[in-house]
């Protein structure tokens, strides 16, 4: 009896378990992260074989190398970072709604940056720095407004700046330098900044522009050379606050110290008895010389 009861219990434990295997899958009984995946494999040359055991017949591909998943079997991160990769960035990478990193720097990765990089909002770090990509940003990296990292530089990318890179307010870092963009900059609003290394924008003898670490929206003309950030003036006022402040402490304690010295030196001259001077008579308490009663009774008078 209790083995006839058992049986449905397992059974439909079975069928919810094989339900939520189900529902990753599309249509045609293939997990669509897998697809993905194995489309950003087929345009890549990987002369390592990190990329091996990524299977177009597995269910789940949280197994794989270089792919990292959440707690719910969703690929969460991408990371194949100086593995000698070569070829292109295939669009399908646009189907890994769920990624919030993707690093792949440190690679020579031709073509251009795929536009359906717009499609995954949850991206927080997207690293593509140290390849050969070329062509411009796509404006839909502007659409990517939980962004954190943005990391373009040492590339041959070109073009303007998309105005869209003004609207990503959770920036913190953005490196586009060593590239070949163009102006006019948008007003960041990343903390960190650098576009060094772009001729058209950052020529020789500019590059103090072109970086640093602010807390507001920066932003300066490229047609003129002798613009300053505003953010720099704080800075210098505060600079010059503190050194002044701290000369000042300075003299106050040696003025302290030489004040000190001086009245140790007077006060010691009023207190100083010379008590080897015995031809005096207002001394004589005051010698260590052991004296008769009578004798010192003639000195009391």
């Amino acid at each position: 009896m209790g083995s006839k009861k058992a049986s449905p219990l397992i059974l439909l434990v079975f069928l919810c378990s094989w339900a939520s295997v189900l529902s990753f899958l599309s249509p045609k009984g293939v997990n669509p992260e897998v697809l993905a995946l194995m489309g950003i494999k087929a345009t890549l040359k990987d002369p390592h074989d990190v990329l091996e055991n990524w299977d177009q017949d597995s269910v789940d591909p949280c197994s794989w190398n270089m792919v990292t998943c959440s707690p719910e079997n969703l690929v969460i991160g991408l990371g194949t970072p100086s593995q000698n990769l070569s070829g292109t960035l295939s669009v399908s990478i646009g189907n890994l709604t769920n990624l919030q990193t993707v690093l792949l720097q440190d690679n020579n990765i031709t073509g251009s940056i795929p536009k359906e990089v717009g499609k995954l909002s949850k991206l927080q770090t997207l690293d593509l720095s140290n390849n050969q990509l070329t062509g411009e940003i796509p404006k839909s990296v502007g659409q990517l407004r939980n962004l954190q990292y943005l990391r373009l530089n040492n590339n041959s990318l070109h073009g303007a700046f998309p105005p869209s890179l003004a609207n990503m307010t959770q920036l913190t870092l953005l490196d586009l330098s060593y590239n070949n963009f163009s102006g006019p900059v948008p007003k960041f609003s990343a903390r960190t900044f650098n576009i060094v290394g772009n001729p058209l924008i950052c020529a020789t003898g500019r590059e103090n522009l072109c970086y640093g670490t602010v807390t507001m929206p920066i932003s300066f003309n490229t047609n003129n050379s002798q613009a300053i950030p505003s953010s720099d003036r704080p800075k210098c006022h505060k600079l010059g606050l503190a050194l002044g402040i701290s000369i000042g402490c300075i003299f106050l304690l040696l003025s302290g110290f030489c004040t000190f010295i001086w009245w140790r030196r007077r006060h010691n001259q009023q207190i100083f008895l010379d008590v080897n001077d015995q031809h005096k008579e207002e001394v004589c308490l005051g010698n260590l010389n052991r004296f008769q009663f009578r004798e010192t009774s003639t000195c009391n008078q």
